[in-house]
């Protein structure tokens, strides 16, 4: 790897006055304001039959150069716990994305960034091209204002992103089955080895994207809920909102050229937080009993393992 690749316990700064001024509004009731979640450090990231030898498996690099919220050391933790557990090596890429700083990468993962304006064409272009040669990318925007600061990557990919909020009725934990269909069959739902087949995934306040025909759906919004799009996050008082309808998803995986491609609208599934509050959001909510089932099968697909 090269010198840009950053030590994996050691991550940049989180861009503070940024994040102060995206995340400081009131949370509606039941719901909590993004900067009081944590990563929860006693959530359980043990892998009962890991895919490889400890630090022997494919390297997976988070993107910390475009404001991620989402962090190798931060909020990303327990993703990255349960990835090494796998046997997965894990590293942080803190300066802009190109060639030379994605050679030896099996995965990127791009989860809730706020930098808009930092994605220049060149670091878009070297992503598709390497994606195209060969890479898979985990690309991840949750409700606002993730959708907008991703999609001058994720257009590159024909993936639009709403900047807004994606609620059912009864707002809290979202659970995504077969039998509600909005879970549906696929690589990243399927028996593996030793994992049985996935039935239930539960995610935790999102929102909705669009993806080209080529895409296969992993999780749908269908009809249902209700898209906000407040122009302060978390102050819904008078907001625009619109009815999802069948084209609106929270996860899809597509082929592009030799790589492979996840999108997803929801960052918390994935990983384990815990609230000032208490309450738990990822594969350590009590109900989220095969999130971490996911994750692996995920990262599985995009790495090609098995």
């Amino acid at each position: 790897m090269t010198g840009t690749v950053a030590p994996t316990r050691r991550s940049r700064a989180m861009r503070l006055p940024l994040l102060a001024s995206l995340f400081l509004a009131t949370a509606a009731p039941g719901q909590q304001p993004t900067q009081q979640q944590a990563a929860d450090p006693q959530a359980d990231t043990s892998v009962a039959h890991p895919a490889y030898p400890a630090a022997q498996g494919p390297l997976v690099a988070i993107d910390q150069g475009h404001g991620e919220f989402h962090t190798l050391a931060g909020r990303y933790a327990p993703f990255a716990a349960v990835l090494r557990a796998d046997g997965y090596r894990l590293a942080a890429i803190e300066t802009p994305l190109s060639a030379e700083t994605l050679t030896g990468v099996s995965v990127l993962v791009i989860a809730n960034a706020t930098a808009r304006g930092s994605w220049q064409p060149a670091e878009i272009d070297a992503v598709h091209r390497w994606v195209e040669g060969g890479g898979s990318l985990l690309l991840i925007a949750d409700h606002m204002p993730f959708g907008a600061a991703t999609n001058p990557l994720a257009e590159r990919f024909g993936i639009h992103f709403d900047n807004g909020f994606a609620f059912q009725k009864n707002r809290g934990p979202e659970s995504f089955t077969r039998r509600n269909g909005l879970l549906l069959d696929g690589p990243l739902t399927a028996a593996h080895g030793h994992q049985k087949a996935i039935d239930e995934v539960y995610a935790f306040t999102g929102t909705a994207f669009t993806a080209p025909p080529s895409a296969t759906i992993v999780m749908r919004l269908g009809p249902g809920w209700s898209i906000l799009s407040p122009a302060i996050p978390w102050q819904f008082d008078g907001a625009p909102s619109r009815p999802s309808t069948e084209a609106d998803l929270r996860g899809a995986i597509l082929d592009i050229g030799k790589g492979r491609l996840a999108v997803f609208g929801e960052a918390a599934m994935f990983t384990a937080q815990r609230s000032v509050r208490g309450g738990t959001m990822g594969f350590n909510y009590p109900k989220a009993t095969k999130n971490k089932a996911f994750l692996l099968n995920t990262l599985h697909w995009l790495s090609r393992t098995g």
